[in-house]
């Protein structure tokens, strides 16, 4: 026992000497140059024949080099009149930290909060154009600079964002709040509203009667119907719906229909049922599994989407009975689509409080998801192809491609009736169409693979940590570079389910994820993938080097030792072509038990690809 227990506790040394080492090796300096990776990058346009003002607001410096990079990203972008930047803050030691990497314009987001910052640039013509006063005041100056440059349009290209850091400040910023205090742009006219909210639903007739309940409770001032497709309840459930729609539309006098039309799932296909047989001139795409909790969230959707600039507009979600957050805007990563801070507490304020205030993004989820119908049938409706997953954010994406910006209302919520934890362990089948799903995402949008206009490439991007933080907080070491082997004999290892294995990219150059052992000390295991030919059935495994992933140590707190859970592999020599099947075979290295998972995700290895 008490060679045992020493073995523990070196094991446990070794994981936090390993841990503190993880955290040093990977350090970025934020202050690096970004390649520009759009095309078009060539000027025949000479820096130094750039005329431009520099204006600098709040005590700090301006990098030295500020002036050069300005005069370089101006020649390379004739239309750009208006150049802001990302800002630091200077300690006194001269070190520099806390780096306020922004978003690309973004003018819902600046209505919320001037985030320019400290210091812009504007070409000789514009800057002649402001008054003495609007030269000395910042919010001024700000205001009517992003008016003459048509930050208001729809796709503005006059005002650049330099993804560097321009201006080093001697203070922090701030969080934002709710808005800036009569920051507020004339709305368009409300009285020219009429909304049609189109559910889909099937068979849920609690939860769809909740639905409907909570929206008369809570919309007063805008006119509004309410637009049911149903895919085939069962004759019960189809009685009652009728019996209920019924009901709720007498005693609310709210015109109620109700789509009656038997077919396979096709969420795409039901939305755009809806939206052809919908009256309003504003369509608001709801769930069946949302409620409604305070009054006004109707109205602030219909304003955001009344403007001339704005697509699809959402709102934050929250999880039943808790602050936690389920949605506050869709952010595409290396990894695709994700919803950043979820599962966080409402009540704190992430990175630039992107769960207060209204925000822009470049998607928003089907859950909610309001839009002028004009824009819905210019931007095609949903893709009919995209069944299940990915059409909100197809929609989305196509939105920003014509020139739109898709918003986030932060500054009211509802509540989400999905499940905290879906799990991980769908059909292999339901992998397969995700996968394929996500291919025909990406083919539509090749432009828009890995990146994000409105989430900073220097913010963490490359794992699912659901925060917002500068990408050196993570806390990583660099990725793995290794070899498959020949698999190990596994005979006589336990299948068990206790063995967590998450996979979050898995291609024939690269795999990515985490493995934990539940309820148990994860500093005495060690742990390897598996990968298995489906046809022929030949094992190989990949040893890796355990990741940092303060991620996965934070949601998991009740876990012992999983900071270093993570995998992040390189694959030097692909595996032959074929079709994988993913595991992991964990030892305890004081027992000796090993145990084994499998599960439905798998890796395909394509000729082209194979080593």
């Amino acid at each position: 026992m008490r060679l045992k227990k020493w073995l523990r506790r070196l094991l446990e040394w070794r994981l936090d000497r390993r841990y503190e080492k993880s955290l040093k090796v990977y350090q970025m300096n934020y202050d690096t140059r970004l390649e520009d990776e759009e095309e078009g990058s060539d000027s025949a346009v000479q820096e130094d024949s750039v005329d431009f003002e520099i204006l600098v607001f709040g005590e700090g410096e301006a990098a030295a080099d500020a002036r050069e990079r300005i005069a370089a990203f101006f020649a390379k972008y004739p239309k750009v009149l208006l150049v802001y930047g990302d800002e630091d803050i200077r300690d006194e030691k001269g070190g520099y930290q806390s780096p306020w990497l922004k978003q690309d314009w973004s003018p819902d987001s600046y209505l919320c909060r001037d985030y320019l910052g400290s210091l812009v640039a504007v070409r000789r013509e514009l800057y002649e154009r402001l008054t003495g006063a609007e030269k000395q005041d910042e919010e001024l100056c700000h205001d009517r600079l992003v008016e003459l440059a048509g930050g208001y349009e729809r796709g503005c290209q006059q005002i650049g964002h330099l993804r560097e850091v321009l201006f080093h400040r001697k203070d922090a910023w701030l969080p934002a709040g709710e808005g800036r205090p009569g920051k507020r742009l004339v709305e368009a006219p409300r009285k020219e509203a009429f909304v049609s909210v189109i559910i889909p639903s099937k068979d849920n007739v609690e939860i769809l009667v909740r639905c409907l309940e909570t929206v008369i409770q809570t919309v007063r001032e805008v006119p509004y119907e309410i637009v049911i497709v149903d895919n085939g309840s069962r004759e019960a459930n189809r009685a009652k719906i009728v019996q209920e729609t019924d009901r709720i539309a007498q005693e609310a006098d709210t015109a109620i229909r109700y789509l009656y039309r038997p077919m396979p799932f096709n969420f795409s296909h039901m939305c755009n049922l809806g939206a052809k047989e919908a009256k309003g001139n504003l369509l608001l795409f709801l769930n069946d599994d949302i409620e409604a909790v305070s009054c006004g969230w109707m109205e602030e959707l219909v304003d955001k989407a009344l403007r001339e600039w704005t697509g699809a507009v959402g709102i934050k979600l929250l999880y039943p009975d808790s602050n936690r957050i389920q949605h506050t805007g869709v952010v595409n990563i290396v990894l695709g689509p994700v919803h950043k801070l979820q599962f966080q507490d409402d009540n704190a304020c992430y990175y630039d409080g992107r769960n207060k205030g209204v925000w822009n993004y470049l998607a928003v989820t089907g859950a909610c998801l309001m839009l002028r119908r004009e824009v819905f049938e210019e931007a095609g409706g949903f893709q009919e192809q995209l069944q299940v997953a990915f059409n909100d954010v197809d929609l989305c994406f196509t939105l920003y491609e014509l020139g739109y910006h898709n918003v986030v209302v932060n500054t009211f919520h509802l509540v989400h009736h999905e499940s905290l934890s879906r799990g991980h362990d769908e059909s292999e089948e339901d992998q397969r169409r995700l996968m394929q799903e996500r291919d025909i995402l990406y083919g539509r949008h090749p432009r828009l693979e890995r990146k994000d206009p409105y989430y900073h490439p220097r913010l963490n991007r490359k794992r699912l940590d659901t925060t917002i933080r500068p990408a050196f907080e993570e806390g990583r070491t660099l990725p793995d570079r290794r070899v498959c082997e020949s698999g190990e004999d596994i005979t006589g290892a336990r299948e068990d389910e206790c063995l967590r294995l998450i996979v979050e990219l898995a291609t024939a150059r690269r795999v990515q994820g985490y493995a934990v052992v539940l309820g148990s000390d994860n500093a005495c295991f060690q742990t390897k993938l598996l990968f298995q030919d489906k046809e022929r059935g030949s094992l190989y495994q990949l040893e890796y080097t355990p990741q940092c992933r303060n991620d996965i140590a934070q949601n998991m707190p009740d876990q012992k030792n999983i900071a270093l859970c993570g995998f992040e592999v390189e694959i030097v020599a692909p595996l032959p072509p074929g079709e994988y099947r993913i595991g992991a075979v964990a030892r305890d290295v004081i027992s000796g038990l090993r145990i084994v998972r499998w599960i439905n995700v798998a890796m395909v290895v394509r000729e082209q690809e194979a080593g």
